[in-house]
């Protein structure tokens, strides 16, 4: 029971959970890299734009978005780096950034981070107006888009979700995000 208790206590921890998802992304990213850096080979600081592109990588992978951060990480903030070298390879990182996070994207590692939810409660917020589509809220890439998950298993094939039948199949009226209520604007209501 102790045993079990503690291996509850490890699987259920906050802090592993995401150390372990920290080093799955560093490790998808780093893949990613490997399997696309023959098509930047004429970069000319190419550690420096191989790091931007496992950040952009990695910072898709853990939930965030695509846009390029204002400043570089602090590793490039030192006296090295306040010169013309120094300056092109913080240059080199910035353009290495956006080159990851799209790869990311297109491997559709940026929906792993999202929670599911269950198909009848997809269904009642549908129906009580908080979704403007139909369909899933986080779509299935295709497979053979995705990298590897070690032990998984597969039959041929690619699935997506136009593969899946959807209730009430309409075409999407409008995808703006309807108006705050303007009480809610109101700087004095707590």
């Amino acid at each position: 029971m102790t045993m079990h208790n503690g291996f509850e206590a490890l699987r259920n921890n906050g802090a592993w959970n995401e150390t372990v998802l920290v080093l799955r992304n560093r490790s998808f990213a780093i893949k990613a890299w490997h399997r696309r850096k023959h098509n930047f080979c004429r970069e000319r600081y190419l550690k420096d734009f191989a790091a931007g592109f496992r950040a952009g990588y990695e910072d898709v992978a853990n939930g965030g978005g695509e846009c390029t951060p204002a400043f570089p990480p602090q590793s490039y903030w030192g006296w090295e780096f306040q010169s013309a070298e120094g300056q092109a390879r913080t240059a080199a990182w910035f353009a290495g950034y956006p080159h990851g996070a799209r790869a990311a994207e297109e491997e559709g590692v940026a929906s792993w981070s999202q929670v599911a939810m269950s198909a009848g409660f997809q269904s009642q917020c549908q129906q009580a107006g908080l979704f403007d589509h139909q369909g899933a809220v986080y779509p299935v890439p295709s497979g053979s888009s995705m990298p590897p998950v070690p032990g998984a298993t597969m039959a041929p094939g690619n699935y997506s979700m136009s593969d899946v039948p959807l209730e009430n199949s309409e075409p999407i009226i409008s995808t703006e995000i309807p108006p705050m209520p303007q009480e809610s604007l109101d700087p004095t209501v707590p």
